[in-house]
C-alpha cells in the first residue's frame, strides 16, 4: 500500500512539473542539449534531487531525458520506483524484464493504467501526455521512435546515494546521472 501512495504521488508529481515547465522545454529544445550524454544522442540531466521524509532512506529526483530521433539506451534499471511522462517527441519504450504501467492521456488528468506489460520484449509507444510507471525490478530500453528529439521527464523515488541508472551487466554508458 504505501508502495502504491508513493507510486501515486510520482505521478501527481511529473504531471503538475510537466505542465509547469512543458512551455520552457518547447522553447530550449534548439538549444544544445544539458546534462551527460548515456549512450549516443541520448541525454541526461537531473534538475532536481529533495530526500523523501515519508519514505526512509529514499530520495525524490526530477529528471530531464532527451532521445535523438532512432537514437536508443542500452538495458537498465531503476532502485526505486519510475515515473516517465513524454513532454514531446515519441518515445520508444521496450521491456526486457519485470511489469510496467502505461497510462495514456496521464497530462489530461487519467489516473489507471490502461496498458500492463508483462512479457520480454512488450514494445510501447509513448505520445506527449502519456506515462508509464514501474518499480526497480524492471528491465528495459527506451529510444526516440519520432522524426524530432523525444523530450522526457522523469521522477524517480529511489534508495538513496545510488545511481539513478543501473545499467545490465556487461553494458559500456557514457555516464551516469548521480545527484
Amino acid at each position: 500500500m504505501n508502495r502504491f501512495v508513493v507510486a501515486l504521488a510520482a505521478v501527481a508529481l511529473v504531471i503538475v512539473g510537466a505542465l509547469a515547465i512543458a512551455p520552457r522545454i518547447s522553447a530550449q529544445e534548439s538549444t544544445p542539449q544539458a546534462g551527460i550524454e548515456l549512450a549516443p544522442g541520448v541525454f541526461a540531466e537531473v534538475l532536481a534531487g529533495v530526500p523523501s521524509d515519508r519514505a526512509q532512506g529514499q530520495t525524490v529526483y526530477l529528471a530531464r531525458f532527451d532521445f535523438e530521433p532512432g537514437q536508443a539506451i542500452f538495458p537498465h534499471s531503476h532502485p526505486g520506483t519510475t515515473l516517465l511522462s513524454v513532454v514531446s517527441g515519441r518515445l520508444g519504450w521496450t521491456l526486457v524484464e519485470g511489469t510496467a504501467y502505461v497510462i495514456r492521456g496521464a497530462a489530461s488528468g487519467a489516473t489507471a493504467p490502461t496498458e500492463t506489460l508483462t512479457d520480454p520484449g512488450d514494445d510501447v509507444i509513448l505520445e506527449p501526455g502519456d506515462a508509464i510507471y514501474y518499480e526497480d525490478d524492471v528491465v528495459h530500453t527506451a529510444r526516440g521512435a519520432g522524426d524530432e528529439p523525444a523530450i522526457v521527464l522523469g521522477t524517480f523515488v529511489l534508495t538513496s546515494g545510488e545511481p539513478l541508472l543501473m545499467p545490465m551487466a556487461d553494458m559500456a554508458m557514457g555516464g551516469t546521472p548521480t545527484p
